[in-house]
């Protein structure tokens, strides 16, 4: 066997899989061992097994030899799953979650669980930014994007109710991809907010999010979300975009001021891709999106309350925020919730129609307002993705450079909803064109 790198993404760990250079064996106890390596500085984990169990055997599966950390709001039936929260400190699952199934039968093997905020709200969990541990990781998502950052695994999974997949992996310098709503399953995965709940995937680049999402997006009758989702193949991703896009670029401040690191990264950026031909308009928004985060936060507590209300019997084992949004949620009526939810579809309708008139195939934005904030008492601001969840549109975030503390600045790329495949595509191209050399965050070991 060639000599195989250890930090290799899921594409390049498939083919060297498959050319003999190593075997799924040896790739994931490789990955637990950097797992157990780091745990006590980076902290991304909140179960690890000792040893690598039920590896399969078959090389040839899309994902053998593929680890992958599973979020600690997702059901694993041979693993602890707490929801971040005390009070299910010793939770077994009795079934592993939709997703996690058809991780396993498509040969991937589940190196452990990573770290979440309780309940995917505001409070923290311990993982450290890998890049500088007095920095925040983002969240909800904490140990999926910090993972994948460090080299620990090449794929991660995440979920996002406001910006939980789209910040942290900013933060980490991680490509964090969000699809449309409803193209993968949630059954089995905690819900904070089913109307706002997303599955996404952290890797380290376009094309090892794309693989993943071809091969084991999909719906299940036990969660009727969303429209299903439009299938594709390797095949169809990697083929060249023959018309150049045309980006809507808001560089306004609309959704909120940003770093002036992150303004120059992004008009960076945007002069790249004039250069490149694409076509780069700068837009505002419609104006109703103003109040889009605000409206986002209030379907997120009501639907909080109708999940955990039951929560608050064990009210002492509750973290503050979390009792706040469910007593928030508690207090609205139903008429209150429906209207939001009618604001939220005519939300959705007139982003699709400023699209077309505007003949946008995806939106340029910040992820972030800028680099990771110092401390690690919050996980940043979800401004800049909020509204773009809210509509269940998909969403992506590349590595974009570094901001004056070497911490990551990333940009987002939004498109249609149900577009998946046009947005990883033009995100491939922008990848190219950022051209930022692949790293492994360090400050960890």
């Amino acid at each position: 066997m060639s000599e195989f790198d250890p930090f290799a993404g899921i594409v390049a760990t498939r083919d060297a899989i498959t050319a003999g250079h190593t075997t799924p064996q040896a790739v994931i106890e490789a990955a637990l061992q950097r797992a157990h390596a780091s745990q006590t500085k980076l902290k991304a984990f909140c179960y690890l097994p000792s040893t690598p169990a039920n590896i399969g055997i078959d090389a040839a599966a899309p994902l053998a030899g593929i680890a992958v950390a599973v979020k600690d709001l997702i059901d694993t039936v041979d693993m602890p799953t707490t929801y971040g929260s005390p009070i299910y400190r010793d939770h077994m699952p009795r079934a592993d979650a939709w997703l996690v199934t058809r991780l396993r039968v498509l040969g991937a093997h589940v190196l452990g669980k990573s770290v979440t905020t309780e309940f995917a709200w505001r409070y923290p969990g311990a993982t450290v930014n890998p890049w500088n541990p007095a920095h925040t990781p983002g969240g909800s998502s904490s140990g999926s994007a910090a993972a994948v950052a460090a080299g620990i695994v090449p794929l991660a999974i995440g979920t996002q109710t406001l910006g939980s997949v789209i910040r942290p992996a900013a933060f980490c310098g991680v490509v964090g991809f969000k699809p449309s709503y409803g193209a993968i399953a949630r059954t089995g995965i905690c819900a904070l907010s089913s109307s706002l709940d997303h599955v996404g995937v952290f890797t380290r680049s376009v094309d090892d999010a794309a693989y993943a999402i071809s091969v084991f997006a999909g719906t299940s009758a036990s969660d009727t979300h969303g429209k299903p989702f439009k299938s594709f193949t390797m095949r169809s991703y990697l083929k060249p975009i023959t018309t150049a896009p045309t980006f809507g670029f808001l560089s306004s401040l609309q959704l909120g001021a940003i770093d002036p690191a992150q303004a120059e990264i992004m008009q960076q950026i945007a002069g790249k891709l004039r250069d490149s031909g694409a076509v780069v308009h700068e837009l505002e928004l419609p104006k109703e999106f103003i109040d889009a985060a605000e409206l986002t936060a209030l379907l997120a507590a009501a639907d909080a309350a109708h999940h955990h209300a039951h929560h608050v019997a064990v009210k002492d084992q509750l973290s503050a925020p979390m009792a706040a949004l469910i007593e928030q949620g508690s207090a609205m009526s139903a008429a209150d919730v429906a209207l939001l939810k009618v604001r939220q579809q005519k939300l959705s309708k007139l982003y699709a129609q400023w699209l077309k008139k505007n003949r946008l195939d995806a939106v340029l934005l910040p992820p972030a307002s800028g680099e990771a904030p110092a401390g690690l008492h919050a996980t940043g601001d979800a401004r800049f993705c909020s509204p773009f969840t809210l509509i269940g549109v998909p969403a992506i975030t590349l590595p974009a450079g570094f901001g004056p503390n070497r911490l990551p600045l990333g940009v987002q790329l939004v498109g249609a909803l149900g577009a998946d495949l046009t947005l990883l595509k033009i995100a491939r191209g922008c990848e190219q064109l950022i051209a930022l050399p692949k790293s492994i965050a360090t400050a960890w070991q």
